[in-house]
């Protein structure tokens, strides 16, 4: 079963639709999937954390590659799917929380101290209405990550690295992000 008809069977066995209100999208092209995972470089050691694994289509991956993932996940009906779909995996955590909420410098530092972890990587498919908050708490909390690969919306990408002079430009706190 190739991916869209797993997400079309998993929409349909759970009675769920993408929820607007949270920014949910669903990757559905496994090309796609398999460039972000491999952008990555991640490696067995590796400790993976996942923002808004939705469906799972990339956990799935994730899983394979990682010693272990976590999958931070606002939506509760994602979280039933996840649970349902990886119960024989025992290298992934789901946590249902707002990933701004979370204190992802605790949870890294636990991670490190518990399970020999080489490196930390975020590995996302980014809600779309809060990329940017998602993506300056990353860079701002020193959480002593290895690397940030997400897919995120074309909008997004451009206002990200546009030029500060520039009449896309959207504020100071851009800046910093372009001088990395």
């Amino acid at each position: 079963m190739n991916i869209l008809e797993e997400t079309k069977f998993l929409m349909k066995k759970y009675k769920i639709k993408a929820n607007k209100n949270l920014g949910q999208n669903f990757l559905i092209d496994e090309n796609v999937i398999k460039d972000i995972v491999a952008g990555a470089q991640i490696e067995k050691e590796d400790l993976v954390i996942e923002i808004g694994p939705g469906l799972g289509s990339m956990t799935a991956l994730l899983l394979e590659k990682a010693k272990k993932v976590i999958c931070i996940e606002l939506d509760k009906k994602m979280i039933k799917i996840l649970n349902d779909r990886f119960i024989a995996y025992n290298n992934i955590e789901l946590i249902n929380q707002d990933v701004l909420k979370l204190d992802l410098k605790q949870i890294i530092q636990q991670e490190k101290e518990n399970n020999q972890i080489k490196n930390v990587k975020i590995v996302a498919n980014l809600p779309y209405y809060i990329t940017t908050p998602i993506i300056m708490k990353l860079l701002e909390s020193n959480l002593g990550i290895e690397s940030i690969t997400v897919m995120i919306q074309k909008e997004v990408a451009e206002r990200l690295i546009e030029v500060p002079s520039r009449k896309k430009y959207r504020g100071n706190y851009l800046y910093g992000l372009l001088l990395l």
